[in-house]
């Protein structure tokens, strides 16, 4: 009696538990189709949010930006897209538990390739500026959508494996994607196009490149509002506690190592291809032929960032955090410059500044 109660049991907490993919353990409700949707969505998400950086130097192009006013006004439309993300993150993710998951995550997408759409179309810098709120938005949805979805598909025994993977796929999805859409300028002049409409080609490619992921995200993940939501605490409390917890140092640490790894970030995706496409167009290169180059660069931070993630996360667990923080913020200086030195950053010795680069970035981060 007790060994068939104990078997009841046991067959009891495995169907509780769902399917099984691999090492990942779904919830009871989630299908592989489900789980494969939410794969899909990771690959082309940081893809296509990250796309509207290294598209830049072709919509100052475009506008004829002066070369010596280009970086002042990438860095304002990667402000006002960081405050719009700021203040709209938590209102979709609050939007998600009543509405689900899959409006907002679709609708994120969908809202990037209106951005996408809108961007090239901008006669002056004031209407590229309002057309970045329409990426800002789409890019919020994205970013918060990507692990509440995961959160809810997968049994918490498993969840950093399912983490896992969605980053990695993240990062090929990122070097994969982009690495096509360079080409792109350069096709489109082939073909016979100015460098205006080849710049709104490449533009609206990647249009229909996010409303394709934003229908397949709504007809395949899974469907109504999440079946229990936690109650969260007022954001106010929220940030209270934080600003508490700011008195022991290593948290203060942490804090200060995340607003350093931010802008680095934003350093590495909005400035380094801008910096390489003036670099290329001052000397010669065709308007095509320097976006592929300096996109090229851009792709191999990215390939590096994805192993180094991997060896990061085996060295933070071998030392002291604040250790291998020290080391992790040292090796993303060393980057920095080493690509002070280089007298041509369009030679072979930009590879290795980007390879170092690459890891930089994902080691302070």
């Amino acid at each position: 009696m007790i060994m068939n109660d104990s078997s009841e049991n046991s067959k009891t907490n495995i169907d509780a538990m769902g399917l099984k993919f691999g090492p990942i353990l779904l919830m009871p409700d989630i299908e592989r189709r489900h789980l494969f949707t939410l794969f899909f969505g990771a690959f082309f998400g940081i893809a296509s949010m990250s796309f509207v950086n290294v598209i830049g130097p072709l919509m100052f192009s475009i506008l004829d930006v002066p070369q010596d006013e280009t970086g002042g006004l990438a860095g304002t439309l990667t402000a006002v897209q960081e405050i719009v993300v700021i203040l709209v993150i938590g209102a979709f993710g609050a939007l998600s538990d009543k509405t689900g998951r899959r409006l907002v995550y679709s609708m994120g997408f969908f809202l990037l390739g209106v951005g996408y759409f809108l961007y090239p179309l901008a006669s002056n810098t004031t209407e590229l500026i309002i057309f970045r709120v329409f990426v800002a938005l789409g890019c919020a949805a994205n970013t918060v959508m990507l692990p509440t979805v995961a959160n809810d598909y997968v049994h918490e025994s498993t969840r950093g494996k399912l983490i896992a993977t969605t980053s990695i796929l993240n990062g090929l999805g990122l070097v994969l994607i982009i690495g096509t859409f360079r080409k792109l300028p350069g096709n489109f002049g082939d073909m016979g196009f100015d460098n205006i409409l080849s710049g709104q080609y490449t533009a609206w490619v990647a249009t229909v490149m996010c409303l394709i992921v934003s229908c397949v995200l709504f007809f395949n993940l899974k469907k109504g509002s999440p079946a229990q939501v936690s109650k969260k605490e007022p954001y106010l409390a929220t940030l209270k506690v934080a600003f508490q917890a700011a008195r022991n140092p290593r948290v203060a640490l942490a804090y200060a190592a995340g607003v350093v790894s931010r802008g680095d970030l934003s350093v590495v995706s909005t400035f380094f291809s801008l910096w390489l496409f003036n670099e290329a167009t001052t000397q010669g290169l065709s308007q095509g032929d320097a976006f592929k180059l300096a996109t090229g660069f851009y792709v191999t931070v990215q390939a590096f960032a994805i192993p180094g993630a991997v060896l990061i996360n085996f060295f933070i667990d071998k030392v002291d955090r604040v250790a291998a923080l020290a080391i992790a913020m040292f090796i993303a200086a060393v980057g920095y410059l080493y690509l002070g030195f280089i007298e041509n950053p369009l030679t072979s010795q930009m590879y290795f500044g980007a390879a170092l680069l690459g890891l930089g970035e994902i080691f302070a981060n």
